[in-house]
């Protein structure tokens, strides 16, 4: 490594590792941000523009507006509401909050907000991780001069996020452990979509993959990038995880505020530029990685889940909390079971799932039973009582059943239909 790149490492780390308090004042505080797609009564992507003036209608939320004008996100005290990269997605971010109960209580009512706006227009609102019969077309990307210049940098694979859902959680952590943490999650990224996948049925039936989200997504980047999803490996330690990050294409920069496509090496445009930390940042926000630091949060932010059907609402985010309040202990047993073969053997499993979900052979005899019970164990070690929000997933788990795959069970059944009146929430 140069002397300068060294220095330049040192000091993007030195910042980003800032951005994580010493240690945690209390037990882990917890946030989401939920993606939901929106379609109209037959399954059709609905522009969830029409749906601001009623969420706004209560008077307790404030515009946020774009450098062009246009409205992107309605922000309150306890939730906000942000358009995401397809017209048809709305994202519902709450917390962060002292356990999974309060989360889940001013989540619900922020969706129950969506679900009666959407209810006045005979929409749906999905718990599905993918538009069911829209397939991926520019026409339907929010028309933010960012995406456009994303799409043009990574190309159609860009498209994916125009259709897809996440059910993305943030969990506070403290210095010493958030790459840690992070890694642990990343390597378990596998664990998240066996028992969360729900985007095998879109532009009109049954896909190849059980999360075509992660799979599709995963096509971004070059050959060996690893720029979304599973990591190429761990990371350690902050100087590691930033020498990793500035190796991939600097896809946008941006000049007085507004974006314009890089796409090379960001340290090559460090190199002819300068060290900048706020282009650090925004180069490392368009890294999608399963789990990744966020330093202006403090958290590990985990991605690997599709947004889940109502019943189960709730499970992704206890997977993930109890995760992270695990990883120590299950970072110690994953390598008790693999050595140092944990990472490729993990890999190879991570690409079974995406296709086959619980059908796929697992890795080691009982392993996600194991992974469940440390995450189970770290709950109930909490003492909020979050443990049992846990149930749909042993329940999917003895079911060798995951919502993708009952998914396809109910299309090839009982058509598209009978999937769209199970995946839609209720007033």
């Amino acid at each position: 490594m140069s002397r300068w790149r060294e220095a330049a490492v040192s000091e993007l780390a030195d910042r980003f590792a800032g951005g994580f308090d010493e240690a945690l004042s209390g037990p882990r505080t917890v946030g989401r941000e939920a993606e939901f797609p929106v379609v109209t009564r037959d399954g059709q992507l609905a522009d969830v523009r029409e749906l601001l003036p009623d969420l706004m209608a209560r008077g307790d939320l404030e515009e946020q507006r774009d450098l062009e004008g246009q409205v992107v996100a309605l922000e309150g005290d306890s939730v906000s509401f942000m358009l995401e990269v397809g017209l048809g997605t709305l994202e519902v971010i709450t917390g962060p909050c002292s356990d999974l109960h309060a989360l889940n209580a001013v989540h619900d009512a922020g969706l129950a907000r969506v679900v009666q706006a959407a209810s006045r227009r005979e929409w749906r609102v999905l718990g599905m991780g993918i538009q069911p019969r829209a397939t991926r077309d520019p026409a339907i990307m929010t028309p933010k001069r960012r995406y456009g210049v994303l799409h043009g940098v990574i190309g159609d694979a860009w498209l994916w996020f125009c259709l897809t859902a996440s059910d993305q959680v943030h969990v506070d952590v403290a210095r010493h452990e958030a790459v840690q943490a992070s890694d642990l999650a990343n390597l378990l990224a596998g664990v998240t979509i066996a028992l969360c996948a729900n985007s095998a049925v879109h532009g009109e039936g049954p896909s190849t993959w059980c999360s075509t989200r992660e799979a599709g997504m995963g096509a971004i980047g070059g050959a060996g990038e690893f720029r979304h999803g599973m990591p190429a490996g761990p990371a350690e330690t902050f100087e590691q995880h930033v020498s990793r990050l500035i190796q991939l294409p600097f896809l946008m920069e941006k000049r007085n505020g507004l974006p314009f496509p890089v796409d090379e090496p960001f340290e090559a445009w460090m190199a002819r530029n300068r060290v900048d930390y706020r282009a650090f940042l925004l180069h490392e926000h368009y890294v999608w990685h399963s789990a990744r630091p966020r330093s202006r949060q403090g958290t590990v932010e985990l991605r690997a889940a599709c947004q889940q059907p109502p019943e189960g609402r709730h499970s992704a985010a206890a997977l993930h909390l109890g995760l992270i309040e695990a990883h120590e202990v299950l970072a110690e047993w994953v390598v008790g079971l693999f050595g140092e073969s944990a990472w490729p053997t993990l890999r190879e499993w991570h690409g079974r799932v995406l296709r086959e979900g619980l059908e796929a052979v697992e890795p080691a005899p009982d392993f996600l039973k194991g992974v469940l019970g440390h995450c189970q164990a770290a709950l109930e070690a909490r003492g909020f009582g979050e443990a049992p929000l846990l149930g749909p997933l042993w329940r999917r788990l003895e079911r060798r059943e995951n919502p993708a795959q009952e998914a396809r069970r109910l299309v090839g059944e009982q058509g598209l239909d009978s999937l769209l009146e199970t995946r839609s929430f209720r007033e």
